[in-house]
């Protein structure tokens, strides 16, 4: 759906209907009466008011540390002051460990505004207290968030009515499929859409075998795929909703509202077939689900053919800047959908130790409609750390003395920070890409779970043995490394039902039932007898 006009007015109109729509919109915001700025009604809704003081705001970030922060900071700061009385403190998390210190800060004291969230870790802030509920700060004070996100994703992140974070502007689907090297890819004879970037004469993952052999014949001292640990092709076969983790899904691109066992269906048995067959004909390397060499660095190294990753607009163009390969991407399972987990995926929340909520949202609702705060975030200053191919079609590339191994800035994180739609684009690309990127949306099957998102508190101890048990067996039966199939896959779900598989996917099909009768749904999944796992 495109950012219709008549849709953000009735979003304005009935924003708390709306948000009730996927559960929020009734809940407080934490705390009593007065918290950090906030007045509770007798209705029980928390409102928070502005007051005249500077207000200095830290916003988290997940990525590389820049030398050059301070340096941006003070650029963003020379807007948002004159603005809205407001500065920013930026506030980097690198990818390794920012679960732990981002927990660490909301745990403690710390000061920390803007938090990133990735969903994984949503519910634990929630159920935690970690976070605000955001539903009357996006009513009162999200007028851009309010603009430029489509109705349906701004309601969608909530746990049980909790409205936890406001999603950022990225690719917003599930489209898994493959970039492989260009030139070899031509080399076999395939042409490739330069526009999209896309090789549309392979759609299926049989036809994309059969591509692999032909590069294969010419090149048998290369890795055809590549893979890491917790980077197998597995981790990127996604063509259901699988209701955040997995265990439990809905099969048919959410187009099912029954929860079965993904690892027990004929789909999961045949890719894993095909994944052993992979093996067996050399195309993994011999340490596929192990090396902790990320998939990049292997293409970067002129080691594999390919590797198997989410698509979207721009995303071949993404690889090649962190690979210095020429590439192509190849869409294997058909159109892009869209599940809660999609939207969800990245969210910006508000912190518990925020001491002044309206300002907050204020700030991060000015950079959602703020080209400059968002160029400056994203790419850095004119000159320093870019300079224009095209300034009047906004196109940008490295400034002189600056490169992608070495940076002053250019964190090239747009797809996490708030909307990069509005920002520059980073040669090859161009602003068509969001044109594209809107067309992908539009034709996105949506689940019939979409909005939902189910409580997981009384299976937490399950989840946990649960994830236990993929780490166990995922890598080797996403890379085909095992002796026979039947017995491998028999035995990965025989341990999944002894870490509580069944308990989570009865606790998944009754709160989905129930929030699907909420919504008026028909869809409502038949419950009667257990649901197993067998």
């Amino acid at each position: 759906m495109k950012f219709k006009k008549l849709l953000a007015i009735l979003l304005v109109v009935a924003m708390t209907v709306s948000l009730a729509a996927c559960g929020g919109g009734g809940s407080s915001s934490g705390g009593g009466s007065g918290s950090a700025g906030g007045e509770t009604g007798s209705d029980g809704v928390t409102r928070y008011t502005d007051n005249d003081e500077t207000f200095t705001v830290v916003m988290g970030y997940i990525g590389d540390e820049r030398a050059d922060e301070a340096l941006i900071e003070a650029e963003i700061n020379k807007i948002l002051e004159p603005e809205l009385n407001a500065k920013i403190d930026l506030r980097c998390y690198g990818w390794g460990d920012y679960t732990q210190k981002i927990q660490l800060a909301l745990s403690g004291n710390e000061q920390l505004d803007i938090v990133p969230i990735i969903v994984q870790n949503a519910q634990g802030y929630v159920s935690n207290g970690q976070v605000m509920d955001l539903s009357t700060l996006i009513e009162d004070y999200g007028t851009n968030i309010k603009k430029y996100v489509d109705p349906d994703f701004l309601a969608c992140p909530n746990i049980e009515g909790f409205v936890y974070g406001v999603t950022s502007m990225r690719e917003q689907i599930t489209w898994e499929g493959a970039v492989v090297r260009r030139d070899l890819l031509e080399e076999a004879g395939y042409t490739v859409n330069d526009a999209t970037d896309i090789c549309e004469e392979i759609t299926n993952l049989d036809q994309f075998t059969e591509a692999m052999a032909k590069v294969y014949e010419k090149h048998s001292d290369m890795i055809m795929m590549g893979s890491a640990a917790n980077s197998s092709p597995l981790f990127r076969w996604e063509t259901s909703d699988l209701l955040t983790d997995g265990f439990g899904a809905l099969m048919d691109f959410g187009q099912s509202t029954e929860v079965v066992n993904l690892y027990d269906t004929e789909e999961f048995r045949e890719f894993v077939t095909l994944m052993k067959d992979w093996n067996d004909k050399g195309y993994f390397s011999k340490d596929a689900a192990t090396t902790t060499d990320s998939l990049q660095v292997q293409m970067k190294a002129g080691k594999i053919f390919g590797y198997m990753t989410p698509l979207k607009a721009g995303a071949v163009t993404q690889d090649e800047l962190s690979t210095g390969q020429d590439l192509a991407g190849i869409s294997l399972y058909g159109d892009p959908y869209i599940t809660s987990y999609s939207i969800n995926f990245l969210t910006w929340g508000i912190g518990r130790n925020c001491k002044n909520p309206a300002r907050t949202m204020k700030v991060l609702d000015y950079i959602y409609g703020s080209a400059d705060v968002m160029n400056l975030l994203n790419w850095g200053i004119e000159g320093t750390h870019y300079k224009f191919v095209d300034k009047e079609a906004g196109i940008i590339t490295f400034a002189d003395g600056q490169d992608q191994a070495n940076p002053g800035w250019m964190l090239n994180i747009g797809w996490e920070l708030p909307n990069q739609e509005i920002a520059y684009t980073v040669e090859p690309d161009t602003a068509e890409k969001w044109t594209y990127q809107h067309e992908l949306i539009d034709k996105a099957t949506r689940s019939k779970a979409l909005g939902f998102a189910y409580d997981s508190n009384a299976v937490s101890n399950e989840l946990t043995a649960l994830a236990n048990v993929k780490s166990q067996y995922y890598d080797t039966l996403g890379t085909g490394a095992v002796e026979n199939v039947d017995d491998a896959i028999a035995e990965f779900n025989a341990a999944l039902k002894s870490a509580g598989l069944e308990t989570v996917m009865k606790a998944k099909q009754e709160q989905l039932n129930t929030w699907l009768a909420a919504q008026g749904n028909a869809g409502t999944a038949e419950t009667t007898g257990e649901i197993t796992a067998e």
